[in-house]
């Protein structure tokens, strides 16, 4: 047996593996989807998809933070009933949220969109009934220290859409594009019952408001949180067609932040999954331990942070027009402050992490806010200059303030190191040097070689990592090891 914090290591490598199949996933469909539909057909899906994702998202009331924050305390103290309570009250409540998400897009759809069938409109609306009902399942799993399972139902999800999606739309059109996207939900639904039904009861499946009010509290906070969060996101474009009067700039800046974005997910991803740990230690008196998980989780999330900046600061000026075309070279520009947010996401994210651990998510809260008006207040003038690049920057400059605000509080509430991570990144941009040196493909893959074997070579001769900390980690995944 190995013990939790291996448990915790070893799902979030296989969270890794996951962003990978996530990357290949959203290629295959970006590949055969769209072609097989047409521009219109392909336009009008789109539409609808992304409607849907909204109001799923109206009926997710923070669920992660939830489940990350208090089913961990449940395990750890044994209390195997009152999780079943806790559970089957939290999945009556998703229903409730859904089948109500579901009304309201049914009846604003159904007056915008006139030209879209009704059954397609039900069918969506059905399918974000069913997803609400599918997300507790999941998170649950998160709670149980079995981040692996969590990350699987976007997995599935994303491999049978391909499937699904196209087989409907070739055997009935647009509609049945919809019918397979349901039934996607449907069969994410049986497997995430079928790992969970241990935990439902018929008993416990009932809404006990007063019982639940402390944790819907918690999970309101964090609610409005990912909407800030969500804003933030999905500003840029916005921006740059407001302050920059030209699209080609809202396409440079789209892609580059998509490309980002498909990466950078995965810090908030891993850092929620080490949740179980860190909630519990605590409770266990081991604050000297949970100090030493956090300075680590950090120094680790930096160094890969600095590994795919130097990847896109030597490859990207090669591998953006062949990926994305020669129109597209500027998006390689883009890339490198959008990448650098990545050394401060690292702090950012496991500052949330700690405020969730110590229970302050009005600290979030506050600092997604300013994240979002800092947004703004930088692109209002970076993006009149440069264009799609003042946008990056300015997205840049907002996450150090967020990451700023947010580490600065949690120090008040418990104090680690930043030492490794500044010490991190200084190493890394010693080899800046070998920008001047670029030029074709196979020369620039070896510059990035030498980067790496020196990067690391570095890391290990001033102990930021060590030989003993990447021994626990290959101990923790190795396959031939059993949970």
């Amino acid at each position: 047996m190995i013990d939790e914090g291996q448990i915790t290591i070893r799902n979030a490598g296989f969270l890794l593996t996951q962003r990978g199949l996530h990357i290949l996933f959203s290629l295959l469909f970006a590949v055969l989807v769209p072609r097989l539909m047409g521009p219109h057909g392909y336009g009008r899906y789109a539409l609808i998809t992304s409607l849907s994702f909204w109001f799923m998202m109206l009926s997710d009331l923070a669920f992660s933070q939830i489940m990350g924050r208090y089913v961990p305390l449940f395990r750890l103290q044994g209390e195997k009933e009152k999780l079943q309570k806790f559970f089957n009250n939290l999945l009556t409540v998703s229903l409730i949220s859904g089948v109500l998400s579901g009304c309201l897009f049914l009846s604003l759809t159904a007056f915008w969109l006139s030209d879209f069938d009704l059954f397609l409109l039900m069918t969506m609306t059905a399918t974000i009934i069913v997803r609400s009902a599918t997300h507790p399942f999941f998170t649950l799993f998160l709670g149980l220290n079995q981040a692996a399972r969590w990350g699987m139902g976007d997995i599935f999800r994303h491999g049978f859409i391909i499937v699904l999606v196209f087989i409907g739309f070739y055997m009935g059109g647009l509609q049945g594009a919809c019918l397979g996207f349901l039934l996607t939900e449907f069969v994410v639904l049986s497997i995430g019952i079928g790992w969970g039904k241990s935990y439902f009861s018929w008993t416990e499946f009932r809404l006990d408001i007063r019982y639940l009010f402390p944790y819907l509290r918690f999970g309101f906070i964090f609610f409005i949180f990912n909407l800030l969060l969500s804003a933030f996101h999905h500003s840029g474009e916005i921006l740059v067609r407001f302050f920059y009067p030209d699209y080609v700039q809202v396409a440079y800046f789209g892609l580059a932040y998509h490309v980002f974005y498909t990466v950078s997910a995965v810090i908030p991803q891993l850092t929620l999954a080490f949740a179980p740990l860190m909630v519990t230690l605590p409770a266990q008196g081991e604050t000297k331990v949970l100090k030493q998980w956090i300075e680590q989780l950090i120094n680790w999330l930096t160094v890969g942070g600095v590994f795919v900046f130097f990847g896109v600061l030597l490859l990207g000026n090669n591998l953006v027009p062949l990926v994305l075309g020669a129109l597209y070279q500027p998006v390689a520009t883009n890339l490198l402050p959008l990448f650098m947010t990545l050394w401060i996401q690292a702090l950012s994210s496991v500052a949330v992490l700690l405020i969730i651990v110590h229970n302050h998510p009005k600290i979030a809260v506050l600092a997604a806010g300013i994240q979002l008006v800092a947004m703004w207040t930088f692109g209002s003038f970076l993006i009149p200059r440069w264009g799609s690049l003042g946008g990056c920057f300015a997205v840049l400059a907002a996450s150090t303030i967020y990451s700023g605000y947010l580490t600065w509080r949690m120090q008040g509430i418990i104090t680690y190191s930043l030492e490794k991570w500044v010490l991190s990144i200084a190493l890394g941009l010693l080899f800046l040097p070998l920008v001047w040196l670029q030029s074709s493909w196979m020369v620039n893959c070896v510059l990035y070689g030498i980067f790496v074997v020196g990067y690391v070579t570095l890391l290990l001769l001033l102990r930021i990592i060590t030989l003993e900390e990447l021994k626990t980690v290959w101990q923790a995944i190795d396959p031939r090891r059993r949970i």
